[in-house]
């Protein structure tokens, strides 16, 4: 037996005797024995084991050179424990997580949610948002006056994307401690809320967005920075690219820069909406105010969206501003006013529409298509809500959906929405009501079933329901990811 098997107390059983029982005088010697006394062992006649004595034996034995391998590892291998799995270390090896595991970076509460502290008039004195972040970004519960709209309705305010997405991702199963496992990786930076100083302020420092953020990277995540340039890196930010883009001429007084960065340049920025041409910008859709907690209470919304009563032929939902005489939405607003009780119009200018869900749902409800013209921007809020309610959006710019979702709407864009060119409207040309009554019902149905199985891939569920299945409940923020993790293999692959 070697001295670090008797260090450890262990006898081996191929020595039974080493105690002293029928030893010679050279091996009591080479032991370090005395030698002096002479010693003969009493020899005994055993019985022969019994089968029962023979197993404990072998057990006993195996249990021991068991032990021994692991406690007495060979010659030049490091020892190491092998302690048990955690629940969280076995599914990240799991197969549903090979290529979604996301590290979330332990940035600094400052750059996300301290600014939270500052809800109420502290960042810029006259936008106040501290309804608008509780309730894991989904803000106040709707009141809601009828069953339709129960526990998971709430008062959503769409530029709480980046709160939504950060609270979520407490609870995503594949979320990672350790860098060097990640796949991907998360910067929980809260962009729209910090550019608020920056975008609102007399003082404006649009350029300076971002460089405290970098700072702290380059020092604190150097390895991982700097692998790939960035590449497997995004960003939650809760408004439009637009207003992070470099200021273009004529509009200098607008646009923080944060994205057009140089050390910026390869991050993934999921927006409201993106600027087309900007690889490293994806839009994701608008939360709008149903967050299912279970797949049962989205089942429960779809059987509503599939049994409602649509009397009118189309809809159009929202409020006309003083600039937009001779704009789209204003020949929209009255052709729905002159195709009378054909087209349900709702005034968003009289009822506030953008954290009251209740009216714009039982608007949508009521009717077969959905006008989604260009705001603002090319892209609406009310576009996600028309799909969520199965209200099939009619589109009159390539702009408001066709260049934003593809991480999270089908390519075949003809099978669930109708589009009319914008200039077809413009120059008089087109009526919407005489093209939409060309559709056959037929065809109406098949384009509502196909966006009632959209429907779960635009809403952003509530972490309680993060646990369940993901084939029954596969959400924007699970599509997110995945369409992360796409970009990323084609990049590696690419290598």
């Amino acid at each position: 037996m070697d001295a670090r098997s008797r260090k450890l107390g262990l006898i081996s059983p191929f020595n039974a005797y080493e105690v002293g029982a029928g030893r010679d005088e050279s091996s009591r010697a080479d032991s370090g024995w005395p030698t002096s006394a002479k010693f003969t062992p009493k020899m005994h006649k055993m019985p022969p084991p019994t089968k029962k004595k023979l197993a404990i034996k072998c057990c006993t034995l195996f249990l021991i050179v068991l032990f021994t391998r692991w406690a007495c590892p060979s010659p030049g291998q490091p020892f190491q424990q092998e302690f048990p799995l955690t629940s969280q270390k076995l599914m990240l090896r799991s197969e549903a997580c090979q290529g979604r595991r996301v590290h979330m970076y332990n940035i600094p509460p400052s750059f996300n949610t301290a600014l939270l502290e500052y809800c109420d008039g502290g960042l810029v004195p006259w936008i106040k948002f501290c309804k608008h972040h509780q309730n894991n970004g989904f803000g106040e519960l709707v009141n809601a006056s009828t069953a339709t709209f129960g526990d998971d309705w709430y008062r959503t305010d769409a530029y709480m994307l980046e709160v939504i997405f950060y609270e979520r991702m407490q609870s995503y199963p594949c979320l990672t401690d350790t860098p060097l496992d990640a796949d991907i990786y998360f910067i929980p930076f809260f962009a729209g809320l910090d550019a608020l100083p920056y975008l609102y302020n007399k003082t404006k420092k649009l350029r300076q967005q971002g460089l405290d953020l970098l700072a702290w990277l380059r020092q604190n995540a150097t390895e991982s920075w700097r692998r790939y340039g960035g590449r497997d890196h995004f960003i939650i930010a809760g408004r439009t690219a637009w207003d992070f883009a470099i200021p273009e001429e004529g509009n200098k007084d607008w646009g923080t820069s944060l994205i057009d960065l140089d050390a910026m340049k390869h991050v993934t920025f999921m927006v409201l909406e993106r600027r087309p041409w900007r690889p490293n910008e994806q839009a994701i859709p608008y939360p709008v105010g149903f967050h299912p907690s279970s797949s049962a209470s989205l089942q429960i919304w779809i059987r509503r969206v599939r049994s409602a009563v649509r009397t009118a032929l189309f809809s159009f939902s929202g409020a006309l501003r003083p600039q937009q005489v001779g704009s789209i939405r204003e020949i929209l607003s009255l052709q729905c006013v002159n195709a009378s009780a054909m087209c349900s119009r709702l005034d968003c200018g009289s009822i506030k529409c953008s954290h009251n869900p209740e009216p714009i749902y039982e608007s949508l409800l009521h009717a077969d298509f959905c006008l989604q013209p260009r705001g603002d921007t090319a892209t609406r809020r009310s576009t996600i809500d028309s799909i969520v309610s199965g209200c099939i959006p009619v589109l009159f710019h390539k702009d408001t959906v066709e260049t934003q979702y593809n991480w999270h709407l089908p390519p075949e864009l003809d099978t669930y929405s109708v589009f009319i060119p914008e200039d077809c409207i413009m120059n008089g040309t087109c009526i919407v009501k005489d093209i939409l009554m060309q559709i056959r019902p037929s065809q109406v149905l098949k384009m509502r079933e196909k966006l009632i199985s959209i429907i779960p891939n635009v809403v952003y569920r509530h972490p309680s329901a993060a646990g369940q299945s993901q084939r029954v409940m596969t959400d924007a923020f699970d599509l997110a990811i995945d369409g992360m993790r796409h970009k990323v293999d084609s990049f590696k692959a690419a290598l």
